[in-house]
């Protein structure tokens, strides 16, 4: 046999390759995406720990100036007010970042069909059967 009827099926794993490729670009798009919006999430999250932070702090200052207990009580219950805000907004960014990802998870794929190359020239299909007979 010589090496030319085999340099087909050596290049074959390489064009089944090429034909998945638009795949493996739109999973490395996908991930991009991701971890852009888990970067908007994370930066957010940041953001509203250290506004929580600076409140608390403030919280401190006025308890530490405060006259009464009903006063101590005031400077409290707003600290705690604000830091339950604080934390609705993190569920609340943390809920439209997972419908982000889970509308980008659930769009239909694009009308992409890859071609399959069958392993072994004898495993190509053959030609369909009609069921008619010839009549002479």
């Amino acid at each position: 046999m010589s090496d030319n009827a085999t340099l087909p099926n050596i290049l074959q794993p390489a064009a089944t390759l090429k034909a998945y490729a638009p795949i493996g670009v739109k999973f490395w798009e996908n991930q991009e995406t991701a971890l852009e919006g888990l970067k908007e999430f994370a930066d957010g999250w940041f953001a509203r720990r250290h506004k929580g932070m600076q409140a608390a702090l403030e919280a401190a200052q006025h308890i530490g100036d405060a006259e009464t207990p009903s006063d101590i009580f005031r400077e409290y219950q707003n600290w705690l007010t604000r830091e339950m805000e604080l934390l609705a907004e993190d569920g609340k960014a943390c809920q439209q970042q997972m419908l982000r990802a889970g509308a980008h998870l659930s769009a239909p794929p694009e009308e992409q069909q890859v071609p399959m190359a069958p392993a072994h020239p004898s495993a190509r299909p053959e030609a369909p059967q009609t069921n008619k007979r010839r009549t002479s």
